[in-house]
Protein backbone atom coordinates (compact mmCIF):
# COMPACT_ATOMS: atom_id res chain seq x y z
CA UNK A 1 0.00 0.00 0.00
CA UNK A 2 1.33 3.42 -0.93
CA UNK A 3 0.70 5.58 2.11
CA UNK A 4 1.45 8.76 0.14
CA UNK A 5 -1.84 8.19 -1.70
CA UNK A 6 -3.82 5.93 0.59
CA UNK A 7 -2.54 7.10 3.95
CA UNK A 8 -5.31 9.61 4.60
CA UNK A 9 -8.05 7.07 3.85
CA UNK A 10 -6.39 4.43 6.04
CA UNK A 11 -5.89 6.96 8.83
CA UNK A 12 -9.56 7.87 8.64
CA UNK A 13 -10.60 4.22 8.97
CA UNK A 14 -8.30 3.79 11.94
CA UNK A 15 -9.65 6.92 13.62
CA UNK A 16 -13.22 5.70 13.14
CA UNK A 17 -12.41 2.28 14.57
CA UNK A 18 -10.49 3.84 17.46
CA UNK A 19 -13.34 6.15 18.36
CA UNK A 20 -15.63 3.11 18.55
CA UNK A 21 -13.16 1.17 20.68
CA UNK A 22 -12.68 -1.48 17.97
CA UNK A 23 -9.14 -2.54 18.87
CA UNK A 24 -9.20 -5.70 16.77
CA UNK A 25 -10.25 -3.72 13.70
CA UNK A 26 -7.34 -1.31 14.17
CA UNK A 27 -4.94 -4.24 14.53
CA UNK A 28 -6.20 -5.74 11.27
CA UNK A 29 -5.79 -2.45 9.43
CA UNK A 30 -2.17 -1.94 10.42
CA UNK A 31 -1.07 -5.60 10.33
CA UNK A 32 -0.08 -5.59 6.59
CA UNK A 33 2.11 -2.47 6.96
CA UNK A 34 5.89 -2.63 7.13
CA UNK A 35 8.06 -0.46 9.39
CA UNK A 36 8.39 2.41 6.90
CA UNK A 37 4.64 2.48 6.22
CA UNK A 38 3.95 2.50 9.95
CA UNK A 39 6.23 5.51 10.37
CA UNK A 40 4.36 7.34 7.63
CA UNK A 41 1.02 6.35 9.15
CA UNK A 42 1.98 7.87 12.51
CA UNK A 43 2.62 11.20 10.83
CA UNK A 44 -0.67 11.12 8.90
CA UNK A 45 -2.63 10.16 12.01
CA UNK A 46 -1.04 12.90 14.07
CA UNK A 47 -1.94 15.51 11.48
CA UNK A 48 -5.55 14.31 11.20
CA UNK A 49 -5.97 14.22 14.98
CA UNK A 50 -4.69 17.77 15.27
CA UNK A 51 -7.06 18.95 12.55
CA UNK A 52 -10.07 17.31 14.21
CA UNK A 53 -9.20 18.22 17.81
CA UNK A 54 -10.52 21.48 19.23
CA UNK A 55 -8.04 24.33 19.19
CA UNK A 56 -6.56 25.08 22.58
CA UNK A 57 -4.51 28.07 23.64
CA UNK A 58 -2.97 26.15 26.54
CA UNK A 59 0.79 26.00 26.71
CA UNK A 60 3.22 24.36 29.06
CA UNK A 61 3.71 20.75 30.21
CA UNK A 62 -0.03 19.93 30.16
CA UNK A 63 -0.27 20.89 26.50
CA UNK A 64 2.75 18.72 25.67
CA UNK A 65 1.17 15.70 27.35
CA UNK A 66 -2.14 16.29 25.61
CA UNK A 67 -0.48 16.51 22.20
CA UNK A 68 1.35 13.24 22.88
CA UNK A 69 -1.83 11.52 24.07
CA UNK A 70 -3.91 12.70 21.10
CA UNK A 71 -1.26 11.52 18.66
CA UNK A 72 -0.75 8.12 20.35
CA UNK A 73 -4.41 7.17 20.82
CA UNK A 74 -5.38 6.40 17.18
CA UNK A 75 -2.15 4.51 16.58
CA UNK A 76 -3.25 1.87 19.06
CA UNK A 77 -6.97 1.87 18.38
CA UNK A 78 -7.94 3.66 21.55
CA UNK A 79 -8.99 7.10 22.75
CA UNK A 80 -7.39 9.91 24.68
CA UNK A 81 -9.88 9.34 27.49
CA UNK A 82 -8.84 5.69 27.81
CA UNK A 83 -5.16 6.66 28.01
CA UNK A 84 -5.90 9.10 30.82
CA UNK A 85 -7.95 6.48 32.65
CA UNK A 86 -6.84 3.52 34.76
CA UNK A 87 -7.55 1.02 31.94
CA UNK A 88 -4.75 -1.53 31.63
CA UNK A 89 -5.56 -3.35 28.38
CA UNK A 90 -2.59 -3.94 26.08
CA UNK A 91 -3.50 -1.33 23.41
CA UNK A 92 -4.18 1.35 26.04
CA UNK A 93 -1.03 0.50 28.01
CA UNK A 94 1.10 0.67 24.86
CA UNK A 95 -0.43 3.99 23.82
CA UNK A 96 0.07 5.39 27.31
CA UNK A 97 3.70 4.24 27.39
CA UNK A 98 4.40 5.82 23.99
CA UNK A 99 2.76 9.10 25.02
CA UNK A 100 4.74 9.18 28.27
CA UNK A 101 7.95 8.47 26.38
CA UNK A 102 7.28 11.26 23.89
CA UNK A 103 6.60 13.70 26.73
CA UNK A 104 9.84 12.60 28.38
CA UNK A 105 11.82 13.00 25.16
CA UNK A 106 10.43 16.50 24.69
CA UNK A 107 11.93 17.39 28.05
CA UNK A 108 9.29 17.01 30.74
CA UNK A 109 10.37 15.71 34.13
CA UNK A 110 9.19 12.42 35.61
CA UNK A 111 6.99 14.09 38.28
CA UNK A 112 5.30 16.39 35.74
CA UNK A 113 4.43 13.50 33.42
CA UNK A 114 3.28 11.37 36.34
CA UNK A 115 1.00 14.14 37.57
CA UNK A 116 -0.67 14.60 34.20
CA UNK A 117 -1.23 10.86 33.72
CA UNK A 118 -2.28 10.44 37.37
CA UNK A 119 0.50 7.89 37.96
CA UNK A 120 3.64 7.82 40.09
CA UNK A 121 6.98 8.56 38.49
CA UNK A 122 8.04 4.94 38.92
CA UNK A 123 5.32 4.08 36.43
CA UNK A 124 6.72 6.64 34.00
CA UNK A 125 10.21 5.14 34.26
CA UNK A 126 8.79 1.67 33.61
CA UNK A 127 6.79 2.95 30.61
CA UNK A 128 9.81 4.67 29.06
CA UNK A 129 11.96 1.56 29.53
CA UNK A 130 9.28 -0.72 28.06
CA UNK A 131 8.96 1.54 25.03
CA UNK A 132 12.72 1.53 24.47
CA UNK A 133 12.78 -2.29 24.54
CA UNK A 134 10.11 -2.66 21.83
CA UNK A 135 11.14 -1.36 18.39
CA UNK A 136 7.54 -0.77 17.26
CA UNK A 137 6.76 1.34 20.33
CA UNK A 138 10.10 3.13 20.17
CA UNK A 139 9.53 4.05 16.54
CA UNK A 140 6.04 5.37 17.27
CA UNK A 141 7.38 7.38 20.23
CA UNK A 142 10.12 8.93 18.08
CA UNK A 143 7.61 10.04 15.44
CA UNK A 144 5.22 11.44 18.02
CA UNK A 145 8.09 13.24 19.75
CA UNK A 146 9.02 15.01 16.52
CA UNK A 147 5.39 15.88 15.91
CA UNK A 148 4.91 17.23 19.45
CA UNK A 149 8.06 19.31 19.16
CA UNK A 150 6.81 20.88 15.94
CA UNK A 151 3.29 21.55 17.19
CA UNK A 152 4.31 22.78 20.62
CA UNK A 153 6.84 25.20 19.17
CA UNK A 154 4.16 26.56 16.84
CA UNK A 155 1.78 27.14 19.77
CA UNK A 156 4.22 28.95 22.02
CA UNK A 157 3.25 32.57 22.70
CA UNK A 158 5.67 35.42 22.19
CA UNK A 159 7.72 37.06 23.59
CA UNK A 160 9.92 34.25 24.90
CA UNK A 161 9.50 35.51 28.45
CA UNK A 162 5.97 34.10 28.48
CA UNK A 163 7.06 30.57 27.58
CA UNK A 164 6.59 27.99 30.29
CA UNK A 165 9.97 26.29 30.78
CA UNK A 166 10.03 22.56 30.09
CA UNK A 167 13.46 21.90 31.51
CA UNK A 168 14.73 22.19 35.10
CA UNK A 169 15.88 25.61 36.31
CA UNK A 170 19.52 26.50 35.99
CA UNK A 171 21.86 25.36 38.72
CA UNK A 172 25.26 26.63 39.82
CA UNK A 173 26.09 23.38 41.60
CA UNK A 174 29.47 21.92 40.62
CA UNK A 175 29.88 18.26 41.60
CA UNK A 176 33.07 17.11 43.27
CA UNK A 177 33.28 13.36 43.56
CA UNK A 178 31.00 10.41 42.74
CA UNK A 179 28.37 11.10 45.40
CA UNK A 180 27.76 14.62 44.13
CA UNK A 181 27.70 13.36 40.55
CA UNK A 182 24.93 10.98 41.66
CA UNK A 183 23.07 14.00 43.05
CA UNK A 184 23.34 15.80 39.71
CA UNK A 185 22.17 12.76 37.70
CA UNK A 186 19.19 12.10 39.98
CA UNK A 187 18.19 15.77 39.93
CA UNK A 188 18.26 15.78 36.12
CA UNK A 189 16.13 12.62 35.96
CA UNK A 190 13.48 14.20 38.16
CA UNK A 191 13.56 17.63 36.52
CA UNK A 192 14.90 19.47 39.53
CA UNK A 193 18.24 20.79 40.79
CA UNK A 194 20.99 19.42 43.05
CA UNK A 195 20.26 22.25 45.47
CA UNK A 196 16.77 20.85 46.02
CA UNK A 197 18.10 17.34 46.72
CA UNK A 198 20.66 18.65 49.18
CA UNK A 199 18.15 20.96 50.84
CA UNK A 200 15.16 20.42 53.11
CA UNK A 201 12.47 19.97 50.44
CA UNK A 202 10.31 17.01 51.51
CA UNK A 203 7.95 16.81 48.54
CA UNK A 204 7.47 13.37 46.98
CA UNK A 205 9.54 14.18 43.90
CA UNK A 206 12.41 15.66 45.92
CA UNK A 207 12.38 12.79 48.42
CA UNK A 208 12.44 10.15 45.68
CA UNK A 209 15.17 11.91 43.72
CA UNK A 210 17.23 12.26 46.90
CA UNK A 211 16.72 8.58 47.76
CA UNK A 212 17.73 7.53 44.23
CA UNK A 213 20.95 9.57 44.52
CA UNK A 214 21.72 8.04 47.91
CA UNK A 215 21.08 4.54 46.57
CA UNK A 216 23.27 5.14 43.52
CA UNK A 217 26.11 6.27 45.79
CA UNK A 218 25.58 3.22 47.98
CA UNK A 219 25.67 0.87 44.98
CA UNK A 220 28.89 2.61 43.90
CA UNK A 221 30.47 1.50 47.17
CA UNK A 222 30.22 4.47 49.49
CA UNK A 223 29.47 4.00 53.16
CA UNK A 224 26.32 5.16 54.91
CA UNK A 225 28.15 7.77 57.03
CA UNK A 226 29.97 9.17 53.98
CA UNK A 227 26.76 9.52 51.99
CA UNK A 228 24.99 11.04 54.99
CA UNK A 229 27.68 13.73 55.29
CA UNK A 230 27.11 14.83 51.70
CA UNK A 231 23.39 15.26 52.32
CA UNK A 232 23.82 16.72 55.83
CA UNK A 233 21.75 13.91 57.28
CA UNK A 234 22.36 10.94 59.56
CA UNK A 235 23.17 7.47 58.25
CA UNK A 236 19.83 6.02 59.38
CA UNK A 237 18.11 8.35 56.90
CA UNK A 238 20.33 7.02 54.13
CA UNK A 239 19.63 3.43 55.18
CA UNK A 240 15.87 4.05 55.17
CA UNK A 241 16.07 5.70 51.73
CA UNK A 242 18.05 2.87 50.15
CA UNK A 243 15.72 0.24 51.58
CA UNK A 244 12.72 2.08 50.15
CA UNK A 245 14.28 2.32 46.69
CA UNK A 246 15.17 -1.38 46.76
CA UNK A 247 11.45 -2.15 47.05
CA UNK A 248 10.57 0.00 44.01
CA UNK A 249 11.98 -1.70 40.87
CA UNK A 250 11.80 1.28 38.46
CA UNK A 251 13.57 3.59 40.92
CA UNK A 252 16.01 0.84 41.87
CA UNK A 253 16.91 0.36 38.21
CA UNK A 254 17.34 4.11 37.77
CA UNK A 255 19.70 4.20 40.76
CA UNK A 256 21.69 1.29 39.32
CA UNK A 257 22.00 3.06 35.97
CA UNK A 258 23.21 6.25 37.65
CA UNK A 259 25.69 4.25 39.74
CA UNK A 260 27.10 2.56 36.64
CA UNK A 261 27.82 5.95 35.07
CA UNK A 262 29.51 7.50 38.11
CA UNK A 263 33.20 8.39 37.83
CA UNK A 264 35.61 6.09 39.59
CA UNK A 265 37.37 7.60 42.55
CA UNK A 266 39.10 5.85 45.43
CA UNK A 267 36.98 5.94 48.56
CA UNK A 268 39.97 7.06 50.62
CA UNK A 269 40.32 10.22 48.55
CA UNK A 270 36.90 11.46 49.60
CA UNK A 271 37.00 10.40 53.20
CA UNK A 272 34.79 7.35 52.90
CA UNK A 273 34.86 4.67 55.52
CA UNK A 274 35.35 1.36 53.77
CA UNK A 275 33.02 -1.18 55.32
CA UNK A 276 33.97 -4.84 55.62
CA UNK A 277 31.35 -7.11 54.10
CA UNK A 278 31.62 -10.64 55.57
CA UNK A 279 31.71 -13.62 53.26
CA UNK A 280 28.52 -15.71 52.92
CA UNK A 281 28.25 -18.18 55.81
CA UNK A 282 30.53 -16.15 58.05
CA UNK A 283 29.46 -16.05 61.70
CA UNK A 284 30.75 -13.36 64.02
CA UNK A 285 32.24 -14.82 67.21
CA UNK A 286 30.12 -14.46 70.31
CA UNK A 287 31.20 -12.72 73.46
CA UNK A 288 32.31 -15.93 75.20
CA UNK A 289 34.35 -17.00 72.20
CA UNK A 290 36.04 -13.61 72.12
CA UNK A 291 36.83 -13.87 75.84
CA UNK A 292 38.34 -17.32 75.38
CA UNK A 293 40.56 -15.96 72.62
CA UNK A 294 42.11 -13.37 74.98
CA UNK A 295 44.22 -15.02 77.68
CA UNK A 296 43.75 -13.68 81.19
CA UNK A 297 46.66 -12.65 83.35
CA UNK A 298 46.67 -15.87 85.39
CA UNK A 299 46.97 -17.97 82.22
CA UNK A 300 49.89 -16.06 80.74
CA UNK A 301 53.33 -17.62 80.83
CA UNK A 302 55.29 -16.52 83.89
CA UNK A 303 58.81 -15.21 83.52
CA UNK A 304 61.23 -17.28 85.47
CA UNK A 305 64.42 -15.74 86.78
CA UNK A 306 67.36 -18.07 86.79
CA UNK A 307 69.02 -18.40 90.17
Amino acid sequence: MDLDQGGRQLAGLILDAASNGEHDQVAELIAPLDAEQLRSLVTVLAVQVDQSAPTSSATGPAAVCELAINAAAPMFGTTAEAIRSAERSRPVSDARAVAMTAAREVGLSLPVIAEHFDKDHGSVIHAVRRTAERPRLADAAARITAHVNDRYTAQLPRPEATVVPLHPPASTFEPDGPVEHAVVAAAEAFGTTPEVLLGADRSRAAADARAVAMTAARIHGHSLPAIARHFDRDHTTVLSATRRIEKTPPLRDLAAKIAADLPEQPASSIGDVVEHVPEPGHRSPGLREQQRAVPVAAERSQLRVAR
